[in-house]
């Protein structure tokens, strides 16, 4: 995508509309054959800006992790809208509810991503086969599980919506563990997933 080129406020527009996770309107010629698209006539389409330290800094760790994760041109509505649902609540969140948003974004993409565990096969004292997303009472022989009780939480964690993560207290310690897990598991089922850039800015700032 190409912007319009500018200086002075019109470049200061067109940067706070294209800032990460910014939803906007805009004109596109669209050609066949061209991935660049040339674009004019950029609008606020009515979606919270993501403003302050957190909220940019979680904007960054979520468009990190959808660019690493969306390949493909394709359109995906049930993803777009559940991607400015997301960005409503992280624009109207505090306290504990904005410290496990990243959590429950990525707990929830999983559904999307077509890697949602299969939750029906948890048993109590079962680990997590994070290869074959399922729950089992011994562990596999590849090294990519979860014991009894991080399968617990990953079972607890389930639950969790933008509404009620709040009511999910945890220690930075704990949060942090819960991220590496839920990266880990992309990292497994998207092996071009790599490295994420702003993961540790993003663990800095919940303490």
């Amino acid at each position: 995508m190409t912007l319009p080129a500018g200086s002075g406020k019109s470049a200061m527009r067109v940067c706070a509309l294209t800032r990460p996770l910014s939803v906007f309107q805009c004109v596109a010629d669209v050609r066949p054959g061209r991935e660049i698209m040339q674009v004019r006539d950029l609008r606020h389409a009515g979606i919270p800006s993501l403003d302050g330290a957190v909220r940019s800094t979680l904007a960054l760790f979520i468009a990190d992790i959808l660019a690493a994760l969306l390949r493909e041109p394709q359109c995906d509505e049930a993803l777009f809208d559940y991607i400015v649902y997301m960005e409503r609540h992280i624009a109207g969140a505090s306290g504990g509810a904005l410290a496990n948003i990243h959590l429950c974004f990525l707990l929830h993409l999983q559904h999307f991503m077509g890697i949602e565990p299969d939750w029906g096969t948890y048993l109590p004292g079962s680990v997590f086969d994070m290869a074959d997303g399922i729950f089992r009472m011994s562990p596999p022989v590849h090294g990519n599980w979860l014991p009894s009780d991080e399968a617990a939480v990953a079972w607890t964690l389930r639950r969790m919506t933008p509404r009620t993560s709040s009511l999910f207290a945890m220690s930075h310690r704990d949060r942090n563990l819960i991220l590496d897990r839920l990266i880990r598991y992309y990292q497994i089922h998207f092996p071009g997933l790599g490295a994420v850039s702003s993961l540790e800015v993003l663990r800095a700032i919940f303490v």
